[in-house]
């Protein structure tokens, strides 16, 4: 790797780090440069601004994700397949600090045009991997004309970023593994309602 692209990767991560551990409002140049360490500097050498600086590493940061995402949904069948990939890609994301980060910069976003219009993109980008995944498992079975796909991916993002609000506040991460147990019910009753029971497959 090229030393300004090595460079540049490392302020990235250094950003993520910083919002996932001290918050938006703490992750300033400084913060970053002391993160990472590196001189402050650095980083206006690379980037625009701050800003400039948040955005790019939060695409950075979903950009990996996204591609961890596809390669551990693909080829799933069924919600109860889909479950325990992601219980571990959720868990994957807590402890890269990916979803905290998001989490920082949709709050910091509020009263901030350039970084809340980057914040939508990339939010939007989750939305239609989600609509494109549900759609996936709906198939064509009878749930496939009752479930809004679109609207049922914005909640499921909804609730993707409040679940690491609350935990976040409350600083109990088995709050994630109560959720994901109570759906494992809820999952074989979907995959009973799509015709996914008794072997079937669904493509």
């Amino acid at each position: 790797m090229p030393r300004r692209t090595e460079t540049r990767e490392r302020i990235l991560r250094a950003a993520v780090d910083t919002l996932a551990t001290q918050g938006f409002s703490t992750s300033t140049a400084r913060a970053i440069a002391a993160t990472g360490g590196f001189a402050p500097g650095v980083i206006y050498y690379h980037f625009e601004d701050l800003e400039d600086l948040l955005l790019a590493a939060m695409r950075h940061s979903s950009d990996s994700r996204m591609e961890r995402y596809t390669a551990r949904t693909s080829g799933v069948r069924g919600a109860r397949e889909l479950l325990p990939a992601l219980r571990e890609l959720y868990e994957e994301d807590v402890a890269t600090g990916h979803i905290a980060a998001v989490q920082e910069l949709v709050a910091g976003a509020v009263g901030a045009t350039r970084l809340a219009e980057g914040v939508r993109a990339e939010i939007r980008r989750w939305e239609d991997f989600t609509e494109t995944l549900i759609g996936r498992l709906l198939g064509d079975s009878p749930l496939a004309a009752l479930i809004p796909g679109r609207e049922a991916a914005m909640a499921a993002m909804a609730f993707y970023l409040g679940l690491e609000m609350l935990t976040h506040l409350d600083g109990d991460r088995g709050r994630s593994d109560t959720l994901f147990a109570a759906a494992a019910g809820l999952a074989d009753m979907l995959d009973a309602l799509a015709g996914l029971t008794g072997g079937d497959e669904q493509g």
